[in-house]
């Protein structure tokens, strides 16, 4: 298995140049199931467990592939003009996609790939939006199975045989 954590601390730094507040809160999916909007500092973006599959690679070893949301949650009011929501969401979308694309979460995993998004809910203040990502890694670190049985072994501590 692979932590995501590296994922949560990448996207609490800006990217260099955001014009605008970055994430006030950038999380796992501990926090999200505990979400209460009312009391919600936004912007706001989750990194959530999405899939695993796996194909076999050869003797222990599987390629892992590792899907992941960030779920990305800001305030639905008009500021100026139609549009400014999408605009913002647009924004935040762009510059996610950027800081992930490419990017290795560990070594020897390859980098993210972005999947598509979805909208999660539209409400009367708040916008959620889940962009999917994934990634693949070799899993090579299972043990070889123990050698085939040979002969009884006697306990000399319990003078039994085993």
């Amino acid at each position: 298995m692979i932590s995501l954590t590296p994922l949560i601390a990448h996207l609490s730094e800006p990217p260099a140049g955001f014009d605008g507040i970055w994430f006030r809160q950038v999380a796992g999916a501990a926090e999200y199931a505990r979400l209460r909007p009312e009391a919600l500092p936004l912007p706001a973006a989750w990194i959530v467990r999405a899939a695993d599959r796996v194909h076999h690679a050869g003797e222990r070893a599987e390629n892992l592939t590792l899907a992941f949301d960030v779920v990305i949650a800001i305030t639905n009011t008009r500021s100026h003009a139609p549009g400014d929501t999408d605009d913002s969401l647009l924004k935040y979308r762009r510059a996610v996609k950027d800081k992930l694309l490419g990017w290795e979460i560990e070594p020897d995993v390859r980098p993210i790939n972005f999947a598509g998004g979805q909208v999660l809910e539209y409400t009367d203040g708040d916008l959620y939006w889940r962009d999917r990502y994934d990634f693949t890694a070799l899993i090579a670190n299972y043990l070889p199975d123990p050698p085939g049985f040979d002969r009884l072994n006697f306990d000399q501590v319990r003078g039994k045989t085993s």
